[in-house]
């Protein structure tokens, strides 16, 4: 079985908030919710919350469970990374 220990600012938001509550406050498939930890080589986002739904984001938040969020949350913290980020390659020319 393989699975990757890398935390994504995308999987800590759907840890908090899951995935149907974020699909409901960003009107988007919970597929597509999901696809925000999935690399970018796999057609997710890399880990990365899409700019266009933060602000629905902090608004669902705000209504639903009086939790302030702010545009900061949605950066890595403590050891997180984005995925697929590319290293420099030695190669170039």
């Amino acid at each position: 079985m393989t699975s990757h220990n890398t935390q994504t600012p995308a999987a800590r938001l759907i840890e908090r908030f899951s995935i149907q509550t974020l699909a409901r406050w960003t009107r988007r498939d919970r597929s597509r919710v999901h696809a925000w930890t999935w690399p970018k080589s796999r057609g997710g986002t890399g880990g990365v919350v899409p700019h266009p739904v933060r602000p629905a984001i902090i608004q669902g938040a705000k209504d639903d469970l009086n939790v302030d969020l702010a545009y900061a949350d949605f950066e890595p913290i403590n050891g997180e990374a984005y995925l697929d980020a590319a290293p420099a390659r030695e190669d170039a020319q």
